[in-house]
Parts: C-alpha cells; sequence; structure tokens
C-alpha cells in the first residue's frame, strides 16, 4: 500500500486505480465491465436482455453501496470511520433486503436467476460476504436479512465457488 500513491501514477492503470485484468497483453479496467467481460467469455451472463438486465442491476447496485462501506471502513480518520461505518452498515441492509425481494420475485431457484448458474450468484455470494467481513458484522445477519438470498449463498460457496472461498478468497475486514 505504501507505493500505491506512485505505483498509480506510473500510466499502468487507465484510471489510476485497481482492479486490472491483463490477458494476452491487454489490459481491462472497471470492476463491473471485467465482471461483464468475464462472465460472457465464460457463458455466465443471462440467457436473455431481461436476465442481462438482472445481472447487470446487481452488479451496479453494488457499487452504490459499496463505496460507502470502503469509505467508512479504511479511512484514516478513526472519528471520521466511526461516523460512516453506522451509514455504511445501514446502507448494506437496505440492498441486501432489496435483493432478497428481488430473488423472491424471482421465483427463489436454485440460483438467483433459476436454474443456471450466472454472474449474478457469483457476484452475490462473494460481494455480499465480503462486505460482511469488511464491515465486522456476523454471517448471520445476512441470514436474518434475507433467508432465502442467505440460502442461495451458502449453496453458491459450498458447491461452485467453493475452492474460490477454500484457496483464493482473502478477508479485507
Amino acid at each position: 500500500m505504501e507505493d500505491w500513491p506512485k505505483t498509480k501514477k506510473s500510466g499502468l492503470w487507465e484510471y489510476e486505480q485497481l482492479p486490472v485484468l491483463e490477458v494476452e497483453g491487454k489490459k481491462y479496467s472497471q470492476s463491473h465491465a471485467i465482471n461483464i467481460y468475464l462472465g460472457q467469455t465464460f457463458n455466465l451472463m443471462g440467457k436473455d436482455k431481461e436476465e442481462d438486465y438482472q445481472i447487470n442491476n446487481i452488479l451496479i447496485a453494488f457499487e452504490d453501496y459499496t463505496l460507502p462501506i470502503w469509505d467508512a471502513m479504511y479511512n484514516p480518520d478513526p472519528a471520521k470511520k466511526e461516523e460512516l461505518k453506522p451509514k455504511a452498515e445501514e446502507k448494506f441492509k437496505f440492498y441486501v433486503k432489496i435483493f432478497e425481494k428481488k430473488y423472491t420475485e424471482l421465483g427463489k431457484g436454485k440460483y438467483y436467476l433459476g436454474e443456471r448458474f450466472t454472474l449474478a450468484d457469483i457476484a452475490l455470494a462473494t460481494t455480499l460476504l465480503d462486505d460482511i467481513d469488511t464491515l465486522g458484522l456476523k454471517e448471520s445477519l445476512l441470514q436474518e436479512l434475507a433467508p432465502n438470498l442467505y440460502e442461495l449463498i451458502k449453496r453458491v460457496k459450498e458447491n461452485e465457488l467453493k475452492e474460490f472461498f477454500e484457496k483464493i478468497y482473502v478477508k479485507f475486514g
């Protein structure tokens, strides 16, 4: 982290920020654009425009509430951090309830969009669990706020994303 201020000005990062994905010498930036690129590459997008919309809706909603979480949790000013954390937690809870409602309206299938594993499942499992860790909350809060979504995330974490959570996932909180 101490090298980041100098490194980000090096010209290696298109927007002077991470993440950046490099594939065959070409660099891709912006989290959600990278997610969509990978979703298309690995056939994890929806089967039609409606399903693509639902996936993109989740990805863009994350932007709305994760920035306040990062601002709160990684603020260098401890007083400001304490001031911002309750607002970030409320934002997280608000969005989780919306995701629960949408998942229920979509039929509470095996996966978020029915019977096919998509980028929506990956995004929900990884982002919501990461945000719980970052905020220092207990996973049981997710179960309390969104019981159906919690079961989906648990199922995906224990099956399709098992290796990721066992070998790659790094807790930030």
